[in-house]
C-alpha cells in the first residue's frame, strides 16, 4: 500500500478506495480536502449530506480537467456512478472519470452471446472497440457490457446496453438473457494502463441467440462483430488480445460451461478465488 493513498470522506471510518499516489501529487486539491502524506489520507471534508458530497467531487474532478495535467481527466465522462459505504449506504455520486483515479468499486453488467448452427457447431459474437475509445481501443469485448449508473438496475442496464451496443431488441433481451450471478476481482492498473486500483464487480448474463438474429453496430462503442470458435477465444485470451477485465469475464463463463476445468488448468482454484474478492476496504 506504500504507493497509494486512502480516498476518505469526514464521518465515515472505513476508506471508500485507494488512490495512488501519482495522482494525488499530480492533483491540485482543493481547500475542502485534507491531504495528509505522512499517513498517506485524502479526505473529503466539509461534505454534510449526499448532494454536497456529490457537489464538491464533481468540482474537483473539473478542477483537474480545466487543468489537464492528468491524462484521464481530459475527457468527461457524463455518466454518473455510485459510491457505497462498507454497510451499503450510497453515499455519493461520481462521474465514470473519476472511478479508477480513486480506486473506488466499480459495478458493472457484462453478457456472453452465442449461437448454434443447425449442425451443431457452437461460435460466439466477440465484438472488437471502436477505434476511437478512449480505452482500449481494438481490443476484444465481451459480446455486451457497461458500467451500472447510479440508481439503474443491473438487468435494465444490460437491456439498455444490449440495445444500444449491438440494437437488440429490448423484448427479444428481457425474454432470452440469463443472469448467472457475479465476478468481483481487483486490477492494479487504470483502463488508460496507468498505474492504479481497479476494484470491480460484474453482473454476468449469458444469451444464446437465435441463428436469424444478427447484432448491428449501434453506438459506435464497437468497431466490428464477428463469429469466432470455442479455440479462437481461447486462442485471443492467451494472446492478451481481450480487454482486461473483459478477459475476467470470459474466464468466469469458461469455468461455468467447464471449458476450464481441473483437468487442464492447474491454477483453476487460485483462478476462481481470484475472480471472487471480496472488496474489504482497510486502513492498514
Amino acid at each position: 500500500m506504500s504507493n497509494y493513498y486512502y480516498f476518505l470522506i469526514e464521518g465515515y471510518k472505513a476508506p471508500f478506495g485507494y488512490a495512488h499516489n501519482q495522482f494525488v501529487k499530480k492533483m491540485a486539491w482543493p481547500e475542502y480536502w485534507k491531504v495528509d502524506h505522512e499517513k498517506r489520507m485524502l479526505t473529503l471534508t466539509s461534505a454534510a449530506d449526499f448532494d454536497q458530497r456529490t457537489k464538491l467531487l464533481e468540482e474537483t474532478l473539473r478542477r483537474g480537467t480545466e487543468a489537464r495535467s492528468i491524462d484521464a481527466l481530459k475527457r468527461w465522462a457524463n455518466e454518473l456512478f455510485p459510491i457505497y459505504a462498507a454497510d451499503g449506504e450510497h453515499v455519493l455520486n461520481i462521474d465514470g472519470v473519476g472511478i479508477d483515479l480513486l480506486g473506488v468499486v466499480n459495478y458493472s453488467v457484462h453478457m456472453i452471446g452465442w449461437v448454434t448452427s443447425k449442425d451443431g457447431r457452437t461460435k460466439y459474437w466477440v465484438p472488437r472497440r471502436s477505434m476511437t475509445k478512449m480505452s482500449f481501443p481494438g481490443m476484444l469485448d465481451n459480446t455486451v457490457g457497461g458500467s451500472l449508473s447510479s440508481g439503474e438496475k443491473p438487468i435494465d442496464c444490460i437491456v439498455r446496453e444490449c440495445e444500444e451496443e449491438i440494437s437488440l431488441d429490448p423484448a427479444y433481451t428481457r425474454a432470452n438473457i440469463k443472469a448467472c450471478g457475479t465476478a468481483s476481482y481487483q486490477m492494479t492498473n487504470t483502463d488508460l494502463g496507468e498505474p492504479g486500483c481497479q476494484p470491480q464487480v460484474q453482473y454476468l448474463y449469458e444469451m444464446e441467440f437465435a441463428e436469424e438474429v444478427i447484432p448491428k453496430i449501434g453506438d459506435g462503442e464497437v468497431g466490428e462483430i464477428q463469429l469466432k470458435t470455442l479455440e479462437e477465444v481461447r486462442s485471443a485470451l492467451a494472446n492478451g488480445e481481450f480487454k482486461w477485465n473483459c478477459a475476467m469475464t470470459w474466464l468466469s463463463f469458461l469455468i461455468r460451461h467447464g471449458h476450464l476445468n481441473a483437468e487442464n488448468e492447474p491454477d483453476l482454484i487460485e483462478i476462481c478465488s481470484r475472480l471472487h474478492r471480496k472488496h474489504d476496504l482497510f486502513i492498514i
